[in-house]
Formats: structure tokens, C-alpha cells, sequence
């Protein structure tokens, strides 16, 4: 198999880390941005480096699918909307310009977001919905308009929200931001033990990641199972029919299930949450999809209505009034349709625990001259000091033009997000429809990467994680050219 994979965050490294152990015979063409060395990158014998943007043709040609990890996150109270632009929205314009092959985009499950409340199991959700409460306005504005350009075109594609990631080779975290300001001595707890912003270890992202791959070429009318897949034919194989097996066990469960409310408790909230939702939720764009144009539209209606008539796309007539009435997401037309493009989003996460930052992670965080102070700060009253402060900063902003030090402070809603609000997701559609399961328990992939972070020392963090994360000086060959 001929893969591309663009970027070269934690994510990016970790996923050419695991093609590289775990598939070796998968031929990697791997693009950054830049030309930064990371260790992850050395030493892989089928792989091929590009750089800079106009080798990014070079990088896709021959290409059997493409992994789009490349991006630029700016949560700093002034981002700088025209690398945002660049590097999430241009890019994926030229990638889609000069690759007609199948897809897998990364995107943030910030854009279904809200900074006014809780964000709980939250499923696959239509970002419009959340756009006036978008907790980064520029930097959510740029990863929509790149789900709009992938949802826009002809290649088959998946577009994959992940939570923020942690592990080994990480030099831009929440938790390196805590080590630099613990100065190598103290790391002071701020907030009021509340709160929690979903994480997931890398290495597990990166097993989704390569579900995602298999299935998607597994469903892919533009590729030839029988061509060049050698050793990873029989994972992609496996995709389909893990696929078709999730589907008869679904089946199965409908059978004696007549429809009502009921409570989802946290531990069923996998599956029994997931199905509950969608019967109310829509988890993809694929409404608005061409193939789907001619399908007969029908306003949508209570779900547990009486006496009404829904319409399924294959004509048939359901009875919501039925003894057996249900809706699975395996029976979506998306899997029905033959010779159609295929378009997914899904959210992925792991197993690691929803508490604090300083709960989750003490042991990455504290070792023997790294410690836990005693004292607490208190999260609400700091938290407006530092709110009026970036009012009044930003309203001098509007009147004497951009101020420089104003990229190197946080966003509000970034503090708010990590020490208060609580934000975690659903990844159930993952589970169902790549076969994806974490590769590693959480306390595996703790004793990972621990080592990595107890040695790392406040000289050893850059940047912190709020800023732009495409810091260095422009090259020549930035400059983007649809030919």
C-alpha cells in the first residue's frame, strides 16, 4: 500500500510511528510543512520526505489514500487569521486540487463546541449549530471551511474530529504549558477540582486513524482491493466484514425492542446513548451530499410521535405507531447506495479518565523535583480578573491596531475549557463503524509516555500551546499556487 500523510504534529509523528512498527510494508510519502526533524521521522526505511508546498504534488502521486494531519491551531487572544487561513483552508484546497484519491482529513470537535455549556457525550454534530458560541472564533472559522471544501468534493472521504493529544514526543500540550510555568520546581493547581477536557493518548489516535484507512478503502469504488495492498489487504478485508458483522448484530438487537424514553446512564452511554441520540441528531453532512439530491425531502418530525408516516429513502412506508419501531445507523443509505461517494465524520477519543488536568496526569506532571504545591488558586475570580483584562485589551486593539504580546496570551475560553468547563464526546459511531477500540488502556499508555515528560525541563517547551503554532519565519516556497 502507497500511503500519503501531511503534518507532522504529535499526531502525524505517532501515526508514521505506528505505520512504521506495526505495517512495514505500507509505503509512506510523508509531507510537512516545514523541514523540522523529529526522531519519529528517522530511521523508516519505505519512507519518503516532502517538503514545503510546491512538493506537495510530488507527495501525492501514486498515492492509494491520503492522511491530511497538517494544521495550524492559534488559541491566543489575537490569532493570526492569515496563517489560519493558509495552513487550514488553502492547503486543503491545493490537497484537494491535485488528489482525487480517498481521503482522510483531520478536523477539531471544537467546532461543535459550546463555551456556554457543558459539552457532554456530545455525538457527530453540525458545526452551524454551535458557530455563535464557537469557544476559537478564527481558528474554528478556518477547520469549518476546510470540512466544507472536503465535503465539497468528489474524492471519497472521512473527516475525523480528535480531542487534543498527549505522549511521547509532545512539545506543545496543556501539560508542557504546566511544566514551563512549574519552572522546574512547583506546579501551582489552578481551578476548583471541576472540570475536564477530553485528551486521548496519540498512539490510540493513530490505531483510529489506520481503522479509518481500512475502511475507507475497504467501501472505496475508485480503488482495486486486488492492487498493491499486499499485507494490508487482509486489514482492509477485516474492515468490511467487521462492518457487515456490526450490522447483523444490530439486526439482531432490534428484534423485541419497542421504542420509548428512557435514561442513559454513563456506562451505557457507548451504545444505548449513541442510538437514543440519533434519532434526533444528525452525525454527518451527508444530507447535503450530490447523490442525495434526488432523494425525496421530508420534514422532520417527532420521533415519538403518533400515527405518523416517515418516508425511508428506498420508498418504504414505517409506522412510527409499530410495535417495533427503530432507526440504526448501520441501515443509513450512506451504506446502501452502491457506487456513491462516501462521506463520514467521526469523533475519536480513548479511555482516559474525565478528571482535571492535575488528577489525570499526575503522574506525568509530578516526579521527584517536579512537585504538587499545597496551594490551590481559585478559578472563578481569576478567571474574570483575566476576562476584563482581555476586554480592555482588546478594545485598545480596535483602536491603535494589533499589539504583539497579545499572541502570547491565552484566549479566555482556553483557560476556561482546561481548568472548568466540561467537555467530553461520543465516539460510539467510531466504535460501530470503523471497529475502532484504544490500543492501549489508559495506565499502558501512561507508563509510556511518563518517562518523556518527567525529563522534560522548562527549556525543553518552546512555544506554549495557546500560540500559533506556526511560529517560524515564512519560507520562499510558501506560497500557494493551484495549477
Amino acid at each position: 500500500m502507497r500511503l500519503t500523510v501531511l503534518g507532522s504534529n504529535l499526531t502525524a509523528r505517532h501515526f508514521v510511528k505506528y505505520l512504521s512498527s506495526e505495517h512495514p510494508s505500507v509505503q509512506i510519502s510523508l509531507w510537512t510543512y516545514d523541514e523540522a526533524q523529529y526522531p519519529e521521522f528517522d530511521n523508516i526505511a519505505t519512507c519518503l520526505r516532502y517538503h514545503g508546498i510546491k512538493m506537495l504534488p510530488n507527495a501525492l502521486l501514486c498515492a492509494d489514500a491520503v492522511v491530511n494531519l497538517h494544521e495550524c491551531t492559534d488559541f491566543s487572544m489575537l490569532p493570526d487569521v492569515g496563517k489560519l487561513q493558509l495552513h487550514n483552508v488553502e492547503v486543503v484546497r491545493s490537497l484537494l486540487f491535485h488528489c482525487n484519491f480517498p481521503l482522510i482529513h483531520l478536523s477539531t470537535p471544537f467546532l461543535q463546541c459550546s463555551h456556554r455549556w457543558p459539552n457532554v457525550y456530545e455525538p457527530e454534530r453540525d458545526p452551524v449549530v454551535f458557530r455563535p458560541q464557537w469557544p476559537f472564533p478564527e481558528y474554528c472559522a478556518s477547520k469549518y471551511e476546510a470540512e466544507q471544501l472536503v465535503k465539497s468534493a468528489s474524492n471519497d472521504c472521512y473527516i475525523v474530529r480528535s480531542v487534543p493529544t498527549y505522549g511521547e514526543g509532545d512539545n506543545c500540550s496543556i501539560l508542557t504549558d504546566l511544566i514551563y510555568l512549574s519552572n522546574d520546581g512547583t506546579v501551582v493547581p489552578l481551578g476548583d477540582n471541576d472540570g475536564h477536557m477530553q485528551m486521548a493518548y496519540a498512539g490510540n489516535v493513530s490505531v483510529a486513524l489506520w481503522s479509518a484507512v481500512c475502511r475507507l478503502l475497504s467501501q472505496s469504488t475508485c480503488t482495486d482491493l486486488n492492487v498493491s495492498y499486499e499485507e494490508e489487504l487482509n486489514d482492509i478485508l477485516s474492515s468490511a466484514e467487521n462492518s457487515f458483522r456490526y450490522q447483523q448484530e444490530n439486526e439482531k438487537l432490534t428484534d423485541g425492542i419497542k421504542p420509548g424514553l428512557y435514561a442513559i446512564k454513563e456506562e451505557d452511554e457507548n451504545l444505548e446513548g449513541y442510538r437514543a441520540r440519533h434519532n434526533t441528531v444528525r452525525t454527518s453532512f451527508d444530507g447535503d451530499c450530490d447523490w442525495k439530491k434526488g432523494c425525496e425531502e421530508t420534514e422532520e418530525g417527532d420521533v415519538f410521535g403518533d400515527d405518523k408516516v416517515l418516508q425511508e429513502n428506498d420508498g418504504a412506508a414505517v409506522q412510527e405507531n409499530a410495535e417495533t419501531t427503530y432507526f440504526s445507523i448501520i441501515k443509513d443509505s450512506t451504506f446502501t447506495v452502491q457506487n456513491q461517494r462516501i462521506f463520514e465524520i467521526f469523533l475519536i477519543n480513548d479511555d482516559t479518565p474525565k478528571k482535571t488536568i492535575y488528577n489525570t496526569f499526575e503522574q506525568l506532571l509530578y516526579n521527584s523535583k517536579r512537585l504538587r504545591s499545597a496551594t490551590q488558586l481559585s478559578f472563578i475570580p481569576l478567571y474574570y480578573i483575566y476576562l476584563l483584562i482581555s476586554m480592555i485589551i482588546q478594545f485598545v486593539i480596535k483602536l491603535i491596531g494589533p499589539l504583539r504580546f497579545a499572541t502570547m496570551l491565552p484566549n479566555p475560553s482556553f483557560l476556561y475549557f482546561y481548568f472548568h468547563h466540561w467537555t467530553f464526546f461520543n465516539s460510539t459511531k467510531s466504535l460501530l463503524m470503523l471497529g475502532y477500540k484504544p490500543q492501549l488502556g489508559f495506565k499502558e499508555s501512561v507508563s509510556k509516555c511518563a518517562q518523556h515528560y518527567r525529563e522534560l525541563r522548562k527549556k525543553d517547551v518552546e512555544i506554549f500551546s495557546w500560540q500559533n503554532s506556526m511560529i517560524y519565519p515564512e519560507a520562499s516556497n510558501t506560497t500557494i499556487a493551484v495549477r
